[in-house]
Parts: structure tokens; C-alpha cells; sequence
């Protein structure tokens, strides 16, 4: 029996230690040590320690802007400390919350316009957009998103290049262009985070399908949004009119076009994309499968495809800030020598002078740039371009002085001490209304 006993007190003696040795390393904690957070990467600012992350994800009121730094011959400058940006809203000096540096990592959504246009060169797009990613940081973040009639979001936000490879290899070509939609569907991933984050737009810019968001819609949301837009521009005028005419005399019953009438533009130009002077819609039979482009009544009216919205070029917000910079290759006098009864000219002259509005409008706005790719030889180049300045940008945060949620639109104006450095920045930003 005493034996019996002091093998229980032995047991007992050792029972704390087993348990303590069996402790899996990640429930082991040290003193002074707290547990990681939930890795959400959403939540995480590469910056401000974790009381000033509590306080930014808490606080509605954040105002984040993408800044571009570069000396007066155009090389980027990546070393500036947060104490030598200044920066004020609607001329009054703010605080600036944090720096996040160039090394910080980003969130990419890379936009690939899939629409028919692109039928036949859908491989060297896809081969384009895999060599980007190849040119981003180990620990960038991407999504992928096509669209044309339909808008693919193919991918949670990653790091994986194989993950990003296969989506990018499963796009497929369709009918039609959402990019409202499909950029509205970028802004609502890239909402929630609070670090860099960029949309990289490979498209035409041309928009008829979009059945829940607007030109006027998209660019408020992204004057609240904090993200820098990379549109990449390419020419489909001449494909896209050259199709349109075979449509037209296919549905009149009458021969295809000649090569005389079908315009090509010169070589190494992008085509003039102002509207006529005199557009004469005229009535359009739309039989059997959709068409490329809208008729007429869509271009010149206020219809659309399930969704009223306004076609003027101009800049629907007046208050904020700069027009955009139109990225065109205007010569009026061509337009003016077509003849005055072909409607279909003038209708693409309109749908293009909207489209180029539109990338103009949400580069300025966010302080990106436009890239044109007239030929897909130079897609690769604006690619990399791309990847180069996002690898320079930098990313202030700071609490407005002025916390009223009017809606309405307020001026940026960001400056640094050290001299002979230019700083390219969003132009300003919509407050958020009261709801």
C-alpha cells in the first residue's frame, strides 16, 4: 500500500510539467507577449503601431493619399520621411497620421477588358498581364478581374503567381464592355484596406452593358475610395467600325463595305475621337445576336441597356477640381470632311470622346496616369512602367481638421521640403454624407 502511495504522489508531482511540455509552441505565450491578431490582410497598416491601427480602423474619417515623388528629370524619388511632406485640405494645414513607405506592400486589382475586340489577340494580353505580375513585390497582393458582357471576379487577393497565373489563363472573350461595372466591382474589393492599393485598367473605355453603375457613380466613389487608377488605353476604333458596318449591312440587307469605307488610322496614331459636328442618329433593326456596339439611340440618348444614364463627355462634378486631361490625337478637320449622313461615324466619334473622358477622368482623379497601348508590341512596355512607379509610391493618412459629412468635394494639396522634388497626388476628395 505505501508503495502504491507514493507512486500517486509521484504522479501527481510530474502531471503539471507533462501538461506544461505538451503545450503546442502557438498556445505558448511569453510574458509581456500578446498574440498575433487575426491575419485578415485588410486590417493590417504597415506603419502605425497597433493602438494607431485600433484607432484607424475604428475612425470613418481617414482620408488616405497615394503620392508620387519624382526629381525635376523625372527619376523617383523613394527615400522622403514623413516629416518632410506637408499637406493641407481646402488650404488649411492637416496633421499627417502616417507614412506608408515604398517597401510597404500593395493591393492590385488588374482589370483585363475581354470584349470581342480582343478575340484574337487574347494570348499575347494574358502573356502581357503575367509578366506584370512578375515585375510586382513578393508580398503585393493581387486580384483579377474580366469583363465584358459579364463581369469575373476570379480571384481572392493574393501573393501566389500560380494562382494569379491560372486566372489570368482562364479568361475568355465575350460580347460587349461593362467597365462601369466592373470598375464599381474594384472600388468594393479595395474599399475595406487601408494600405497601398492600385487599379491597373487594360481596356478600351468604351461602355454600353453596364447595368448598375455610371460614369458619374464610379468616379464619386473613387473621389472617397483613396485608390490610384493605371488605365492602359488600346486602340479598337477601326476593328470596332469595321464590325459595325458589317452589322449595318447585314441587317439593311445591302454588300459590306469597302476597304475605302471602312477608315484606318495611320500608322502609330490613335483616331481622332472628338464627336461630329452634326450627329444624326437614325433608326437601328436589332435582330439576332447582340451587337458589338449600341445603336444610335443609346449613343445620343439618355437609354441604355437596362440603365438610364447620362452620355455627355463632359466632367460631371464642376466642383472637383481640374478637368481631365484629354489623352487624344484631336484633329477636327478629318471630322468635318466625312460626309454629314454617316451616322455611325459620328455615333463612334461620340462613344470613343466618352471612353477617353472616362480614363482621363479616373487617372487625374487619383492621381495616376493614363498608358496607351495602341498596339499590343507596346503592352508589355506599359506593363512595366506601371510596376516601376508603383514600386515609388508612397501613402500619407490623416484626419481631416474638418470632420463635417457634407458630401462634399475638398482640394489636397500636397508639398515637400526637400528641394527640386515634384509630388504627384489626387487633386482632392469627396467627404462622406451623412446617411
Amino acid at each position: 500500500m505505501k508503495l502504491l502511495a507514493w507512486a500517486f504522489v509521484a504522479f501527481i508531482l510530474v502531471l503539471p510539467v507533462s501538461i506544461t511540455l505538451a503545450q503546442s509552441p502557438r498556445d505558448a505565450q511569453r510574458p509581456g507577449e500578446q498574440k498575433p491578431a487575426a491575419t485578415n490582410p485588410r486590417d493590417v497598416l504597415p506603419e502605425p503601431a497597433q493602438d494607431d491601427l485600433e484607432t484607424i480602423k475604428i475612425d470613418t474619417n481617414l482620408v488616405t493619399v497615394p503620392v508620387i515623388a519624382s526629381s525635376r528629370i523625372g527619376h523617383y524619388i523613394t527615400d522622403l520621411r514623413k516629416e518632410e511632406f506637408k499637406l493641407s485640405e481646402d488650404g488649411v494645414p492637416q496633421e499627417i497620421a502616417f507614412l506608408a513607405t515604398v517597401n510597404a506592400p500593395f493591393y492590385v486589382v488588374l482589370m483585363l477588358d475581354t470584349s470581342d475586340s480582343t478575340r484574337e489577340r487574347l494570348v499575347q494580353i494574358q502573356q502581357a498581364a503575367i509578366a506584370f505580375l512578375s515585375q510586382l513585390g513578393p508580398r503585393d497582393r493581387v486580384k483579377i478581374i474580366s469583363f465584358d458582357d459579364e463581369v469575373r471576379d476570379l480571384n481572392e487577393f493574393t501573393s501566389d503567381k500560380s494562382v494569379l497565373g491560372r486566372a489570368i489563363e482562364q479568361t475568355r472573350t465575350g460580347k460587349g464592355t461593362r467597365v462601369y461595372d466592373a470598375v464599381q466591382t474594384a472600388f468594393d474589393a479595395l474599399r475595406p484596406i487601408q494600405q497601398r492599393k492600385a487599379i491597373v485598367l487594360f481596356t478600351d473605355g468604351v461602355d454600353w452593358h453596364s447595368v448598375s453603375s455610371t460614369f458619374e457613380s464610379t468616379v464619386h466613389d473613387l473621389d472617397e475610395s483613396g485608390v490610384i487608377v493605371y488605365p492602359i488605353r488600346f486602340d479598337t476604333r477601326a476593328f470596332t467600325e469595321q464590325i459595325a458596318r458589317q452589322q449595318e449591312a447585314e441587317q439593311n440587307g445591302g454588300p459590306l463595305p469597302t476597304s475605302s469605307v471602312i477608315r484606318q488610322p495611320q500608322s502609330g496614331t490613335t483616331p481622332t475621337t472628338f464627336p461630329s459636328d452634326d450627329p444624326s442618329p437614325v433608326p437601328t433593326r436589332q435582330r439576332g445576336p447582340l451587337p458589338i456596339i449600341p445603336p444610335p439611340s443609346v449613343i445620343f440618348g439618355r437609354g441604355g441597356v437596362g440603365n438610364p444614364r447620362q452620355t455627355s463627355p463632359t466632367d460631371p462634378f464642376p466642383d472637383a477640381g481640374p478637368q481631365p486631361s484629354m489623352r487624344t490625337n484631336p484633329n477636327p478637320g478629318t471630322i468635318r470632311e466625312r460626309k454629314t449622313n454617316d451616322s455611325l461615324s459620328a455615333m463612334l466619334d461620340n462613344l470613343y470622346f466618352m471612353a477617353d473622358s472616362y480614363l482621363g477622368t479616373i487617372a487625374d482623379r487619383s492621381g495616376g496616369q493614363v498608358y496607351r497601348a495602341d498596339t499590343l508590341g507596346a503592352l508589355p512596355q506599359a506593363f512595366a512602367a506601371i510596376a516601376d512607379e508603383m514600386r515609388t509610391q508612397y501613402l500619407l493618412g490623416y484626419y481631416p481638421i474638418n470632420r463635417d459629412h457634407d458630401g462634399a468635394y475638398r482640394k489636397i494639396q500636397v508639398k515637400t521640403s526637400r528641394k527640386d522634388i515634384a509630388i504627384r497626388a489626387r487633386p482632392g476628395y469627396r467627404a462622406r454624407s451623412a446617411r
